[in-house]
């Protein structure tokens, strides 16, 4: 079950940088049309200007834009679901967890402390025993 909610999540991932690098390519598409336009514009008139487009490249700017705000907009969406996800997945497995009764990283970390603590006393006890054996032997 874990498995099919890793793989969930990693296609939640893919999409996601599937979809960023569009939106990056549309932008960087964008820009280069409009600066090439401008700078077309420029050598005509002298100065650097964005109207007075012909109406292809007006529609096809305004297909960009909406195309990046779509794009945008599904990120979000993509983004805000894999949180949920990934929320439900950590929810539902730390109910397994306690129900199979698993210990917790704080429940192994006082076991080692506890376990240091009674080795401690060991070496203790054994270096006393030894002194009082060889007390004994004299």
């Amino acid at each position: 079950m874990a498995d099919i909610f890793d793989k969930a999540i990693l296609i939640g991932m893919g999409l996601e940088k599937k979809a960023r690098e569009m939106l990056e390519e549309l932008q960087r598409a964008g820009k280069q049309g409009t600066d090439e336009r401008a700078g077309v514009k420029a050598e005509e008139t002298g100065a650097p200007s964005s109207e007075g487009l012909p109406p292809r490249q007006a529609v096809e700017n305004k297909l960009v834009e909406d195309g990046v705000a779509v794009l945008k907009e599904f990120l979000a969406f993509v983004k805000a679901g894999k949180e949920k996800l990934e929320k439900e997945v950590s929810s539902s497995s730390g109910k397994v967890f306690e129900k199979l009764h698993v210990a917790s990283q704080d429940d192994i970390d006082i076991i080692k402390e506890m376990a240091r603590t009674a080795r401690e006393k060991v070496d203790k006890l054994e270096k006393r025993v030894e002194e009082l054996e060889a007390r004994l032997a004299k």
